[in-house]
């Protein structure tokens, strides 16, 4: 029901910002602004239950949750560059979007360094 409710939500957003657009181009981006607020905190009521999952698949991890937690900061990284993009698109500034991106995407690659490196080594061991 929650998604029936976000999806209306969004589309009734949208055609407020369209229409207040038409008379000044601000009232639309501070709709479509107000929207992105209510949709950020539907995404939050998920990722708060997706955080409780992962504090349950912590106890089972026995004290070697680094990766877990490399995901969560990979994964919270990825939403809030694409919500900041979004809204620097809707706002007319599509360059500013793709440095958001950019910069998200390197933060994502520099996260998982770590990753790759443990990976080599444990291959590297393994060969010999």
């Amino acid at each position: 029901m929650d998604m029936v409710k976000a999806g209306v939500i969004g589309v009734v957003g949208v055609l407020l910002a369209v229409s207040l657009k038409s008379h000044k181009t601000e009232y639309g981006v501070y709709a479509a602004l107000a929207v992105c607020f209510v949709m950020l905190e539907y995404i939050m009521r998920y990722f708060m239950q997706i955080l409780s999952g992962m504090e349950l698949l912590r106890g089972y991890l026995n004290d070697n949750y680094s990766y877990l937690a490399l995901l969560l900061k990979a994964v919270g990284a990825t939403y809030a560059c694409e919500f900041c993009a979004g809204i620097c698109k809707d706002a007319g500034y599509a360059g500013v979007a793709g440095q958001v991106e950019m910069l998200g995407k390197l933060y994502i690659l520099s996260m998982g360094m770590p990753v790759i490196l443990a990976l080599m080594e444990s291959i590297q061991s393994m060969a010999g």
